[in-house]
């Protein structure tokens, strides 16, 4: 100990940060009671910027967005059209620090690395004082209650943020010259690789669907869903439910996006009646969804196989690149058989409607959707593509050939009329989470998701809580040594 060298600090190394510096200010901060991250502080903004990306993230269900006619103008001088304004509250800062303040921000679609730019405006409206590294402001107002708004914003923060950040993923335009017309591909991607997927997409741009009424419908000859209902059961139709007239209007409107695209009809001699359902979504929005359980009894088993997990995930494993891609409305592009459709029926209070398409809910639908991309997908099937229902991945084991492989599915595609949803498409990435688990070129990794879900878990105090810790380390067995031995020590207990 005697010979050990002294570690000494001088005033170099005792000085804090520099005042003076070019590097940008991007902080977290909560906002509408989401916790957003890569917050841009721009003071040469004129504007409070929040893109559209992390705007449909947020889910923002009962705020409506107000009309803009005034056009923005970037650095290269470039014209934005925002898709509108919205008002939404900023919460800065911690404990007393804290600091709301309610700022109408313009929704703009266009790429960028960052989710909000905080402008002038901002800096105004809050009264704050703008301090390089510091996120911190004075003492929060009281809301209308007359309390600081802090077990609300509490509980915000202890969740996992739901916007994360830009530079995973970059939007592109498929139509040159169409903002709206976007979907997205990995932002690691070398320019060469990335101009190559950019051009497929572009190439291919009718396999995405950007409304309901770009469905065309999968060809009844290939495949068409049937009920097969047992004949020794009766008819059930079920009594009306009554809403209030707000869920009434929410009902109204998701049956006239139905009637538009052509996946329902009116009938007026339904041999089976349903009622809706209407359940909350993260964000406040509702789903609206037909209570089939009556129908459903009366339908026999289709024990059409599933794929294994396991066997998807570890052939999926150790790929340079991957594309992840998302049916638009996948089950709705299945044609229900036309004597089944009076049976696949509901009421609302605007009278009763008959399912034309293959519905979400129904027994059954899952293993017809299975079925249809096995048959389709038949020839690609681990070699470049696995498919676990409307999970579809697109694998290369070399990057150079992941374009190839996207022109051969995007082919198939296009020959059965089966759509893609843009917006939950992600192309030409490294590793992503498919089926449960982390999938990238060095094998399967644990899901991150999964293990805070143990971490953040307490100690179990009743049964019911040690079955759900048991259930928790079930799903990562596969990667904890001797994982039976550790659980019944815990069962013991």
């Amino acid at each position: 100990m005697e010979d050990a060298p002294l570690i000494q600090f001088g005033r170099a190394e005792r000085s804090g940060p520099q005042t003076m510096h070019n590097d940008a200010l991007v902080i977290t901060a909560i906002l509408a009671d989401y916790e957003v991250g890569c917050i841009f502080i721009d003071s040469g903004s004129s504007a409070d910027i929040l893109f559209g990306e992390a705007y449909d993230q947020m889910q923002l269900g009962d705020v409506s967005l107000e009309k803009v006619n005034t056009s923005l103008y970037g650095f290269a001088g470039e014209i934005v059209h925002p898709r509108g304004m919205v008002s939404l509250p900023l919460t800065m800062g911690r404990g007393t620090a804290r600091k709301t303040c309610l700022l109408k921000f313009l929704v703009v679609d266009v790429p960028s690395a960052y989710n909000v730019i905080l402008g002038a405006t901002w800096t105004l409206s809050c009264r704050g004082e703008k301090r390089g590294g510091d996120d911190t402001q004075d003492k929060a107002p009281p809301n209308k209650k007359g309390k600081a708004p802090e077990e609300k914003i509490s509980e915000a923060t202890e969740t996992p943020a739901k916007v994360q950040p830009a530079e995973e993923l970059l939007n592109i335009q498929i139509i040159p010259g169409d903002p709206d017309k976007t979907t997205r591909i990995s932002s690691h991607l070398g320019e060469e690789a990335k101009k190559g997927i950019t051009l497929c997409l572009q190439r291919n741009a009718d396999i995405f669907a950007w409304t309901p009424q770009d469905l065309e419908g999968i060809d009844p000859q290939v495949i068409t869903h049937h009920l097969k209902i047992d004949p020794i059961c009766k008819p059930i139709k079920q009594k009306k439910r009554y809403f209030g007239s707000e869920k009434d209007k929410i009902i109204q409107a998701e049956v006239n996006k139905l009637m538009a695209a052509g996946h329902i009809e009116k009938i007026q001699f339904p041999e089976w009646l349903s009622n809706v359902v209407l359940v909350p979504k993260p964000g406040g929005k509702w789903r609206m969804c037909i209570d089939f359980r009556d129908l459903n009894k009366a339908c026999p088993k289709d024990f059409y196989p599933l794929p294994r997990i396991d066997q998807l995930v570890d052939s999926t494993s150790g790929c340079e690149l991957l594309s992840m891609m998302d049916a638009s409305q996948g089950y709705h592009q299945i044609m229900l058989a036309p004597e089944d459709r009076k049976k696949v029926s509901f009421i609302t209070s605007e009278g009763t409607f008959c399912y034309v398409a293959m519905p979400f809910g129904l027994k059954n639908a899952g293993a017809t959707y299975q079925r249809l991309v096995d048959k389709i997908f038949r020839p690609q099937i681990g070699r470049n593509v696995e498919v676990y229902v409307d999970d579809m991945l697109v694998k290369s084991k070399k990057a150079a050939d992941h374009v190839k492989d996207l022109e051969e599915t995007f082919s198939v595609l296009r020959k059965y009329k089966l759509k893609l949803n843009p917006a939950k498409c992600a192309f030409g990435v490294q590793s992503g989470r498919f089926l449960g688990f982390m999938v990238t070129q060095r094998g399967i990794e644990a899901n991150p998701l999964k293990i805070k879900a143990i971490i953040d878990m307490k100690a179990p105090t009743c049964l019911n809580e040690a079955q759900r810790l048991t259930g928790r380390i079930a799903a990562l067995s596969r990667f904890i040594s001797k994982s039976a031995k550790r659980a019944c020590r815990s069962s013991r207990r």
